[in-house]
Formats: structure tokens, C-alpha cells, sequence
């Protein structure tokens, strides 16, 4: 039974020799190995387990559609293809696989076991960066549109999860609320709209690089705040300022907007 936890490595080829022989050169990635002698084989391999790698060498026309196929319905398969001396009656498949389904690498018969160990071992590492970049993608995207559609909790507790720099301090910027980004005590970032806030209450201005020290009066009291809990400043006159304060992977942040705009903050932990 393939191992649930790692994805497997396809190797698709009718020489059962072959398949014997990659299969213990394989074996130290410890990712289960499977093989397939046509396309149909694979096809049901494909449809029915997670394969991080395939490895084949495309023949025939069936496997040259096949190859091509796989680009399109499981791109998250690093495509690696094996090619020997062509024939020259096959030898159109193996441009027009090498060309559609656009391989990770070409591997030429024959090979050395380590090269083709290592090939193997990146193309794995390939695979892992790529769901990787999918799902902080899907990351992205979800903080950036609960920003943008001023949904500024929600993206707020996505943030306290988020723990890739990229993404954080792009939607800090996006929020429909003051956003201050405090790293080791400076000043990291602030967005536009606390720049804005802050001149409608008469305050200083931010700017990146400043210590705590020197925050505006209205927000000096925020650092040293309780986290995670919705806090109200009285200022001159009848002016008061909402914030509240959390800690991010990348450092804290204040967020703040004159009262009553500010809303509800994430839930606590």
C-alpha cells in the first residue's frame, strides 16, 4: 500500500528491468515508488494516488498524449522524460512530448545512478515549492481581498497565522484602518491610511524608522498595551482614538482609527 503521507513517484515504461532497476536506485528518497507499462496504466495511477514525480519515456503515441495530458490535468507533477538513442519513427513523439508537456528535465540513456538520484531528489524539492507557492498564493489572495473589501478583522486574523514577510506586510499596507508596524522597537512600516488618521487628529505623521520613543502622543500609550483587546484613548476635546495591539511573526502592529471606526477585533485567544 503507497505510503498516505508522501507523494509517490510514477515511473512509466514497459521494460519490467527497468522499472526493477529505478525502483531500488529510487528507494533512499523513501517516497513510495509505483510503475506503469502504458498509458493506461498511469492514467489510473494518476487518477487514484498523489504523484509528486513521473518518469517516462514516451514511445509511443499513446504515452507522448499521455505526457501531454499530465501538464494540463495534474500540473503539480514534476514531468521528468527518459530518452535513449530515438528511432526515427518515434522520434516526432519525443519532441512533440518534450515540447507540450514541458519537462522539468530530459534524462538520456544511459545514465549515472547519482545524476539521475539527484535529478530525482530536485525534482521532489520542485514539487514541494510549488504547492508551497500555491498555497501562500491562496494566502495572499484571501488577506488581500478581505483588505481591499474592508473587512479589516478578518484580515487581521489572518495575519496573526501568516508567517511569510511578503504577505503580511503587503496587506498591512491594504487595510482600511491606521496599520504601524513595530520591529525590535523602530518603526517598520505604516500605511496610508495612518498617516491619515493621524492628521485628522492633529498628530505627527509616521515615518518608517522612528523608535517607540518617539511615537505620536496618540499612540505612544498602544505599545505597551494588552494585546489582542480593543483599547480607547480620549484625546483633545471630543476626539478618541480606538486601537488595539497584536503581535505578528514580523513584529507588532498597532491598529488604530479614530472612534467609532475601528469595529470589532479578532476574537481573543
Amino acid at each position: 500500500m503507497p505510503d498516505k503521507q508522501r507523494p509517490g513517484i510514477l515511473l512509466v515504461d514497459d521494460d519490467h528491468y527497468l522499472q526493477q532497476a529505478l525502483q531500488r536506485l529510487l528507494e533512499p528518497l523513501q517516497h513510495p515508488v509505483v510503475s506503469a507499462s502504458n498509458a493506461d496504466e498511469a492514467n489510473a495511477i494518476m487518477a487514484t494516488q498523489r504523484i509528486a514525480v513521473l518518469i517516462c519515456e514516451p514511445r509511443n503515441e499513446q504515452l507522448a498524449a499521455f505526457l501531454i495530458a499530465v501538464r494540463e490535468e495534474y500540473p503539480d507533477a514534476v514531468r521528468l522524460i527518459i530518452t535513449g538513442e530515438p528511432d526515427l519513427n518515434i522520434v516526432s513523439n519525443v519532441f512533440n512530448a518534450v515540447n507540450q508537456s514541458q519537462p522539468y528535465k530530459l534524462l538520456t540513456k544511459p545514465w549515472l545512478n547519482e545524476d539521475l538520484l539527484t535529478t530525482v531528489r530536485q525534482a521532489l524539492e520542485q514539487y514541494t515549492l510549488k504547492l508551497e507557492r500555491e498555497r501562500l498564493l491562496k494566502e495572499y489572495n484571501g488577506i488581500l481581498n478581505n483588505a481591499e473589501g474592508a473587512h479589516a478583522f478578518r484580515t487581521l486574523d489572518a495575519l496573526m497565522h501568516s508567517i511569510h514577510k511578503d504577505i503580511a506586510t503587503d496587506a498591512i499596507q491594504h487595510l482600511p484602518m491606521g496599520a504601524c508596524l513595530l520591529v525590535d522597537g523602530v518603526v517598520s512600516l505604516c500605511n496610508a491610511s495612518a498617516n491619515r488618521f493621524l492628521r485628522e487628529l492633529d498628530q505627527t505623521p509616521l515615518t518608517s524608522g522612528i523608535s517607540v520613543e518617539d511615537l505620536p502622543a496618540a499612540l505612544k500609550p498602544a505599545y505597551g498595551a494588552r494585546r489582542k483587546q480593543r483599547m480607547q484613548l480620549r484625546l483633545n476635546g471630543q476626539q478618541r482614538l480606538d486601537y488595539f495591539v497584536l503581535d505578528l511573526s514580523i513584529g507588532t502592529l498597532i491598529a488604530f482609527a479614530p472612534e467609532p471606526r475601528l469595529g470589532r477585533p479578532p476574537d481573543q485567544a
